[in-house]
């Protein structure tokens, strides 16, 4: 392990060559890790779903010659895979994932000429539970699905089913199905002419579920809400403005807000919408988020915890088709729809995925090629495009994981199936509790104090670390600007240089081989003002160790007195040996006392309290003897914090 210290006393009053501001946010450096080939067996891939469960995790699931498969990644390791369910020629293959690693995989199948929905839990890496029917049979065919799971375990699915014999007609209806029990009974949420569901589960247990109604003479957007306590409401329309032309989707934040996104005929264009969504169910009136004078399909919504949401849509005009994307704040709507670079005739299926931190991607498919696109939160920069090889299928999937890096998954039709993580996020770091006082030894002119941080990362390795520092001496108002005191540390120690009667706020900022950077909180501590630094008449000079520096002002006589003129401080205290039967004193400071202090007892480098100010306060530090003479008493240092 290396521990570099920068310069000596010198360096540290005047760090000029090191001296740099210490970024406000993270650092993205941003890096595609290797593309790996998926362990899943030979076979002709026709579905393809991921979702990220945790800072470099993720499952991944695949239909290979009718028959379901997933796999497991672990720091961006994937380890072997699951058959979860045997060939039934399964299709429509949905993968949702909650908290705490819960993850639930379904599929329609056909089951006695019944389409049915099935599912499976997870249960462990590479392990998955029976998987229960959340469709009903008897010549009821399920059309469209949805899937979510919540931070319980309960599973969501949201279906539309026809009856063979014509009796159901395009019905809606959601079933639960609890982590510790058997799925519930259907629950009827529209009765008829509904297509298109969208539906999203938050850890709360909340859920949205948006579909199209045709039942009327202009075709509605309709919202239902589910509470966390398992109530459906009816439904509210988002009063779109012209009959649907896409289907809606909808995203939930885990704060409660909503965002659902659909496209409708406008003066002969298909124009994108979006409606908010609010905690209580409302569904505010719809408002146009594209330009009027093209034509949009395939539309996506995804929204973060807290509220931010992302939307893409592929939108066409004079044959060739674009990507565009809008993003809104919480509680907001949609700003102006921008285009993402680049434009193909055939470009389709658009997925918008938003993580906590503000990462932003953006996945399509083009002409045998799948492209994604990404950006971080910070400022203005653009999208960046990622392309695979030629010969890839349309249906991809990607996810962004809780830590701000994303996993993609594509497959070559009658090939391999591929994923590939991003590493946009740095590690995880957190320094150890720094002691509020330094009081170290040995006495030198300038010396260190050692400190530790923990740090981990999924995705990349960290070669180094740099300490930065803010300082404040004793005779100060203010810290510096941050510095780099301590660079290119390996390993998680460092040992940081200090000067006497100086506060140190430190934080660590670890980088990973992507580039990725994260600061930790500061965390404060000040080295006491050597008691050689007072001024005073009568005292005796002692040397012995133990004591702050080994050094000590002793007297045993009353009125004896020190003082530091030009004191700035927020905080004082007093440093001192306590001995049987020792002195007292008062301190002033600025003309006010703080207080009369007992130096009775036992014990060297003992810290008194004095005094916290609200803000900086100036003046002379004043310490005098109040015990009568004979009574011993040693003071050790003063602390000046800010």
């Amino acid at each position: 392990m290396r521990k570099q210290i920068i310069g000596a006393t010198a360096a540290i009053l005047s760090a000029g060559a090191l001296s740099i501001g210490l970024p406000a946010a993270p650092t993205h450096g941003i890096a595609w890790k290797t593309q790996n080939t998926l362990p899943f067996p030979a076979g002709a891939a026709s579905n393809v779903e991921i979702a990220a469960t945790g800072d470099g995790d993720a499952v991944a699931a695949a239909i290979i010659d009718g028959a379901v498969y997933a796999t497991t990644a672990t720091d961006g390791v994937w380890n072997g895979y699951a058959q979860v369910r045997g060939d039934v020629d399964a299709t429509g293959l949905k993968l949702a994932a909650g908290p705490g690693g819960k993850v639930a995989l379904g599929w329609v199948e056909d089951l006695a000429g019944d389409l049915r929905y099935r599912v499976a839990r997870q249960t462990g890496p590479s392990s998955w539970s029976t998987a229960q029917f959340l469709t009903p049979g008897n010549g009821a065919d399920v059309t469209d699905a949805e899937l979510g799971i919540a931070g319980n375990g309960r599973i969501v699915v949201a279906a539309t089913i026809d009856d063979v014999n014509d009796d159901i007609n395009d019905q809606l209806i959601v079933t639960e199905w609890p982590e510790a029990g058997a799925p519930g009974t259907a629950k009827v949420i529209s009765t008829d002419h509904a297509w298109g569901p969208s539906l999203d589960v938050n850890t709360k247990g909340e859920a949205l579920l948006a579909w199209t109604y045709n039942g009327l003479n202009t075709d509605v957007v309709n919202v239902a809400r589910r509470a966390a306590g398992g109530t459906w409401n009816l439904g509210n329309s988002t009063q779109n403005s012209g009959d649907v032309a896409a289907a809606p989707d909808v995203a939930l934040s885990d704060n409660g807000q909503g965002q659902v996104i659909f496209a409708v005929v406008k003066n002969g264009f298909y124009v994108a919408e979006t409606s908010r969504i609010l905690p209580n169910g409302t569904v505010e009136h719809a408002d146009t988020a594209s330009p009027l004078d093209e034509y949009v399909y395939d539309v996506s919504v995804d929204i973060n915890d807290s509220g931010s949401a992302l939307f893409t849509w592929i939108a066409k005009k004079d044959q060739l088709a674009k990507v565009r994307y809008s993003t809104a704040a919480n509680q907001a709507d949609p700003g102006t729809a921008q285009a993402l670079p680049g434009s193909s005739l055939d470009v389709v299926n658009p997925v918008a995925k938003i993580a906590d931190d503000g990462l932003k991607v953006i996945q399509y498919a083009s002409a045998g090629y799948v492209t994604t696109q990404y950006r971080t939160g910070a400022g203005a920069q653009q999208f960046v495009p990622f392309t695979t090889t030629n010969g890839h299928a349309i249906d991809q999937s990607v996810d962004v994981d809780p830590e701000g890096n994303a996993v993609s998954v594509v497959y070559k039709p009658g090939g391999s199936v591929f994923a590939r993580f991003l590493d946009a996020s740095g590690p995880t770091v957190e320094l150890e509790t720094l002691p509020a006082n330094m009081l170290v030894n040995p006495p030198l002119p300038m010396t260190i104090f050692p400190i530790s941080w923990t740090m981990d990362d999924s995705l990349s390795a960290i070669p180094n670390s740099d300490v930065y520092a803010t300082t404040a001496a004793w005779n100060e108002a203010g810290h510096s600007d941050p510095y780099v005191i301590v660079d290119n540390v390996s390993g998680t120690e460092a040992e940081v240089p200090w000067i006497l009667g100086t506060t140190y706020c430190i934080q660590v900022r670890p980088t990973d081989t992507a580039g990725n950077s994260t600061t930790t909180e500061k965390q404060c501590t000040t080295v006491p003002l050597d008691d050689r630094a007072l001024v005073g008449e009568g005292w005796n000079k002692t040397v012995q160790t133990g004591n702050f520096r080994n050094t000590l002002l002793t007297t045993n006589q009353q009125g004896r007195v020190l003082t530091r003129n030009a004191v700035k401080a927020k905080r004082l205290a007093l440093v001192v040996r306590k001995v049987a039967n020792g002195g007292t004193v008062k301190v002033t400071f600025d003309g006010d006392v703080l207080g009369t202090y007992s130096l009775d007892g036992t014990g060297k480098k003992k810290v008194i309290p004095m005094a916290t100010f609200g803000t900086v306060k100036s003046g002379q530090l004043k310490i005098q003897v109040t015990s009568a003479d004979g009574k011993l008493v040693s003071i050790d240092g003063v602390v000046i914090a800010k």
